[in-house]
């Protein structure tokens, strides 16, 4: 039961923070709002208040904001349909951008929740003996800053940049006395993890830092989402491996047993998730209808609603197919 209500709540929630982006910056814009819905299926609460009608709905996964004008041609100079290549940008990134926001807000309530008061950073304090990063001459002191060109600002990073390497060659560029230098050398494995062989420095945790680090676990929780996609697209990892609402919900039981904080972070990765996966240039995504807006700015005409509302319905139908694939996988795992 826990489990259920704890996963309701964080749909609910990342839902509505996504609904509610677009809803306020087409209301900015001027844009007609017709329903702002939390749910899907038949309202179990629905009351219009001006132009828009707000709803509560009996299945609590998904959720729309409807737009006049959004999959259909009309003259109402207010709708979704008429208005410029900018303004719909803008509202279609809206959603994106407010789950990543929530992602970096819980991230940032999480580096004040731990209660640590320091951090590991990607400067070197002691080398261990015969070890790679010995052989190939790295000291006390030296900043890393690369590891096969990926800028490296955390230890997060780092070891993130080390695991998908494994135990191949990697290209390591350094910072010592204000002066770059590049070596090669290929990390070891221990008890599953890699490594390169040396111990990080520490340093006390300001305010100021504690922000910072947010900001890098959120564009470092936003590469592992972009590099996991691309890996699955290019066949580097297998479909197989594609989890759908099922999964998730047995993530959240996992994080659960072991308190807020691992939900929270948990929260955290589902909602930049979201945002990022809302971004891709698919049909009935967000970056779907925005390419079509970014088309139409560039030859300056209008494509028609109508035609472009298909193409994002045959979009939704693969959009489906493919949860149901990744749900089946789910189901899989469980019973396996």
């Amino acid at each position: 039961m826990e489990t259920a209500i704890t996963s309701i709540l964080i749909f609910v929630i990342l839902v509505f923070i996504h609904e509610f982006g677009h809803f306020a910056v087409a209301k900015l814009c001027g844009v007609r709002v017709l329903e702002f819905a939390i749910g899907m299926g038949p309202a179990i609460f629905k009351r219009k208040k001006g132009e828009t009608i707000y709803s509560l709905r009996a299945i609590p996964i998904g959720g729309y904001c409807s737009l006049l004008g959004e999959n259909e041609n009309t003259d109402d100079n207010r709708a979704f349909c008429n208005q410029h290549p900018i303004k719909k940008i803008l509202v279609l990134v809206a959603g994106a951008f407010m789950n990543i926001l929530l992602g970096f807000v819980l991230i940032c309530i999480l580096m004040f929740a731990q209660g640590t008061d320091k951090v590991a950073i990607p400067t070197i304090d002691t080398v261990a003996v015969s070890s790679p990063a010995e052989m190939a001459g790295l000291k006390s002191g030296d900043k890393i800053l690369e590891i096969n060109g990926a800028t490296i600002k955390t230890q997060m990073e780092l070891r993130f940049e080390i695991s998908r390497a494994k135990d191949k060659e990697i290209e390591v560029t350094y910072q010592r006395n204000d002066i770059e230098n590049t070596v090669k050398l290929t990390p070891f494995e221990k008890d599953g993890a890699y490594y390169i062989g040396f111990r990080a420095k520490v340093e006390e945790l300001t305010f100021g830092g504690r922000i910072y680090q947010a900001y890098r676990m959120t564009l470092f929780y936003g590469k592992l989402i972009l590099v996991s996609l691309w890996d699955l697209v290019t066949g580097a990892v297998s479909p197989k491996l594609m989890s759908g609402p099922v999964g998730i919900v047995n993530e959240i039981n996992t994080a659960t047993s072991y308190g807020i904080l691992a939900i929270l972070n948990l929260g955290a990765l589902i909602t930049i998730n979201l945002g990022l996966f809302n971004l891709l240039p698919l049909p009935a995504l967000d970056g779907g209808r925005m390419l079509f807006a970014i088309v139409e700015l560039i030859i300056r005409r209008k494509i028609p609603a109508d035609k472009e509302g298909i193409i994002h319905a045959i979009g939704f139908l693969l959009l489906i197919l493919l949860s149901l694939y990744a749900t089946w996988n789910d189901i899989l795992r469980i019973f396996k």
